[in-house]
């Protein structure tokens, strides 16, 4: 797993390339279209500015839940509270004050439940940044992608990568490392779990927020 680098809580800055595209077709129809852009007009650079500063909100938001909870006892008693941590669902409620955020996911190539699965435009996203590592450059900072699908207006998506704090290898670091207690309490809670054995500074996966009302192109 590469490590990422972080200004904040979140990867340094990177640049886009424009033009990278995902289609597939299932049981016969076409299926939605993907393709990551680099904002160059005025409405698609506010579509990335509403979604950087949504995604910014509820990171901190996130850290500061996860240190306060492991602040006060075992990592076995803060997966409870982890667990029952939810990302906000109601579209045009989800952030207070940012009524065009109309859905949230974390998601990730290593995956905890089945409810952040990525789905294949996601995948889009997640490869390319995963690319982006493994070719030795930095994290993008965000990447922006439109989706197009028959009869439906143009969906705007905004990812950004979040990394592996000390904070998280608590309960993502060595299994080897985990008391037992630790150990049976996440194999009971997530079966299938492949979000483990990551190191600081690794790529995590992304937060990603849907923008409605955005740019028709």
């Amino acid at each position: 797993m590469k490590p990422i680098v972080f200004r904040t809580v979140l990867g340094m800055a990177g640049a886009l390339l424009a033009g990278v595209a995902f289609s597939v077709s299932a049981q016969g129809q076409e299926a939605p279209h993907a393709v990551i852009v680099n904002p160059t007009t005025p409405a698609q650079k506010d579509v990335q500015r509403i979604g950087e500063a949504a995604i910014d909100r509820l990171a901190v938001s996130m850290v500061n839940e996860v240190r306060s909870a492991l602040g006060g006892g075992e990592p076995e008693d803060a997966v409870d509270i982890c667990h029952l941590k939810a990302l906000p669902t109601t579209p045009g409620a989800i952030i207070s004050g940012m009524p065009r955020i109309a859905a949230v996911k974390f998601t990730s190539l290593k995956i905890r439940v089945s409810e952040n699965m990525p789905d294949p435009s996601d995948k889009l996203a997640l490869d390319y940044i995963d690319h982006a590592l493994n070719s030795g450059n930095a994290a993008p900072g965000v990447v922006v992608q439109r989706i197009d699908t028959p009869d439906s207006p143009v969906e705007w998506r905004v990812y950004k990568p979040i990394g592996i704090t000390a904070n998280c290898l608590a309960c993502h670091g060595d299994p080897a490392e985990q008391s037992p207690r630790l150990r049976g309490k996440l194999k009971a809670m997530y079966p299938d779990d492949q979000a483990t054995g990551f190191k600081s500074r690794d790529w995590r996966g992304v937060i990603r927020v849907t923008v409605s009302d955005g740019p028709a192109n």
